[in-house]
């Protein structure tokens, strides 16, 4: 199984998400797991984006896997944006407050960044209405301050114009004091009017050029297709509007569009001789006639390619590289597909909920939503559970399956995931310990080991071989007479004795402890030379009777022969059998009686050579 590809989802608070990304994991996937941490039931207004290297977003498909799109290869970690992907007139046709609170982060995010224009007198009164939603009614100018340097609501741009921090934070502040005593609601919905006002909220914008070199920027938006100048981004120069686009296509860099032309429409519909007075007048300066003659939704015709591709124009545009024009087009299709499903079900949306009611029901939740979305339970369901008596009966029946399948599906995810955590935790268990094992083989701890948070790996020194094993001769052998149990107690000392040497070679410990070990091989050095003299020593002495054995069995043999015959043929005239003390000798008897001379010759020992 792969490892996938970490990643990290940013939030709209800031907040960042960890993930690692599988191979099969699909974008939509990914926003459900995005979406539950903030409890979100209208998911179909936000996406998943990454950024390139020119700063433009380009959205997942949510069919499609994640992986297989065409992600930046740079960094090990992927980074993507949780934001909202099709914005809408009013927050008011939104049902869910949390939906609500996300659109305010949003827009919170685009003025701090820049990304919508406004100018200094409105960017002090958002700022204003900012901090009474954070951090309610004015308490002094210096809690103030601080909480201005951690909510960066001040863009860049209105620093630039203005001459020190310390202006801007006045008149932020004396705005501020203005709005005590209005709730945390109200604040929210204000803010939200405010910015829903301003030309340029909900566009998301494109650098492209002409066919003549000439940069243009494309705002797509719920409106259409807008173009601006490079620096005037609040008045389009043209507005596309969806109604009026019949196709959308890109080949490598460039980006097109076909249009209906009301103009020509009106141009080939005066070869029939209809309405010809008010044909006649141009679209800009007609009557209400050739208003509605220009407006598509009065045309005669059962389609707008009635009359060929003559009332067709087609606007093309160069994006700077063709993954970014494909994003263009990508994301022209999915707002245009927006309007579509928008405009089909506006019978089935329900009545647009007043500012008041949406304010009220921002300002009874006690808590944020950077505050409570990972709390899944209790408070999400109360508060969604009060919503759901303004609306019908039958409604509250489906919401409330919906709501006990979705708890139901959240204890059966709870329970697997702790027993996955306790199959992890006796598999880790048994990791560090054959870790362990080896560590102690081997001296170094794998870098496999586990190791417990706030705990040190414990360390471990290479031991020295100083195993050993007796040969299968001396385990074989019978140790029960003398000789046998010396051999053994040899052997075994001889191995302790070139342990020892090694266990004082080692390097790898202190001077004093090598010290200690060499006076421990010297003392047993002495010990086996001892044993090694009192083996020799036992050797030779059964070896000297080994000797005498066989000699003192023949001689007693003859002696008797011959005294059976008689003392004169017992000993020849040569030899005496008496001695000096008057005593019988037999010289042949002695040990070191030597046949050739006939005379006694003492002759060494031969020992074995002393083990090495």
């Amino acid at each position: 199984m792969s490892e996938g590809r970490k990643s990290q989802v940013i939030l709209l608070d800031d907040r960042k998400l960890d993930f690692i990304i599988q191979p099969k994991l699909t974008a939509g996937d990914l926003l459900d797991l995005v979406a539950s941490h903030f409890n979100l039931k209208e998911k179909e207004y936000f996406g998943l984006a990454y950024l390139d290297e020119t700063g433009h977003r380009h959205w997942l498909h949510l069919e499609r896997r994640v992986l297989e799109h065409d992600l930046p290869k740079k960094g090990p970690l992927l980074t993507l944006y949780f934001a909202v992907r099709f914005f809408i007139e009013s927050i008011t046709f939104l049902r869910d407050k949390n939906s609500v609170e996300l659109f305010y982060l949003q827009a919170k995010s685009l003025i701090s960044k820049g990304e919508i224009e406004c100018d200094s007198e409105v960017v002090f009164e958002l700022a204003a209405h900012c901090l009474l939603a954070t951090y309610g009614d004015f308490a002094s100018e210096e809690s103030t301050r601080n909480d201005l340097k951690s909510l960066r609501v001040i863009p860049t741009r209105i620093l630039e114009v203005h001459p020190s921090l310390s202006y801007c934070e006045d008149k932020i502040i004396s705005c501020y004091k203005k709005l005590s005593g209005i709730t945390r609601g109200t604040a929210i919905v204000n803010y939200m009017t405010i910015v829903e006002s301003l030309p340029t909220y909900g566009v998301h914008y494109y650098r492209v050029k002409d066919k003549n070199g000439l940069p243009w920027w494309l705002g797509l938006s719920y409106k259409g297709i807008a173009v601006y100048d490079e620096k005037d981004k609040k008045t389009p120069r043209r507005l596309f509007q969806w109604k009026h686009l019949e196709n959308l296509y890109f080949r490598d860099r460039k980006f097109s569009i076909e249009v209906h032309d009301a103009k020509r429409v009106v141009q080939s519909l005066s070869s029939y001789n209809l309405y010809e007075d008010a044909i006649h007048e141009s679209v800009e300066e007609g009557d209400g006639l050739s208003d509605a003659l220009s407006d598509p939704t009065t045309q005669v015709s059962s389609s707008r390619r009635t009359f060929g591709p003559s009332n067709v124009k087609v606007h093309a545009w160069l994006a700077t590289t063709p993954q970014l024009c494909k994003a263009i087009w990508a994301m022209a299709i999915q707002q245009h597909q927006f309007y579509l499903d928008r405009k089909q079900s506006k019978s089935q949306v329900p009545a647009i909920r007043s500012m008041s009611e949406i304010a009220m029901e921002l300002s009874t939740s006690s808590l944020s939503l950077s505050s409570s979305v990972s709390d899944l339970s209790g408070g999400a369901i109360s508060s969604s559970s009060q919503s759901l008596t303004r609306s019908s009966s039958g409604r509250i029946g489906l919401c409330l399956v919906a709501a006990s399948q979705e708890l139901e599906l959240l204890n059966a995810l709870k329970e697997r995931k702790q027993a996955l955590e306790d199959v992890i935790g006796k598999k880790t268990e048994e990791l560090r310990t054959i870790c362990v094992k080896e560590a102690e083989i081997t001296g170094c701890l794998p870098k496999e080991t586990p190791v417990e948070q706030g705990r040190d790996p414990p360390a471990f020194r290479k031991r020295v071989g100083t195993a050993f094993q007796l040969s299968d001769k001396l385990n074989t052998k019978e140790t029960q007479s003398q000789l046998g149990q010396l051999e053994v107690e040899f052997e075994l000392q001889k191995k302790i004795t070139s342990a020892a040497l090694r266990l004082a070679s080692d390097p790898s410990v202190p001077k004093h402890i090598r010290k200690q070990r060499r006076q421990t091989y010297e003392k047993s050095e002495e010990k086996l030379k001892a044993i090694e003299r009192k083996l020799l020593k036992l050797k030779r002495q059964e070896e000297l009777e080994k000797s005498c054995s066989l000699p003192k069995c023949a001689a007693h043999y003859h002696v008797a022969i011959l005294c059976l015959r008689g003392p004169s043929s017992a000993f020849p005239n040569s030899l005496t059998a008496t001695g000096a003390r008057g005593q019988t000798v037999f010289p042949f008897l002695s040990p070191t009686w030597s046949g050739r001379t006939r005379r006694a010759v003492r002759r060494p020992p031969v020992l074995p050579s002393p083990p090495r």
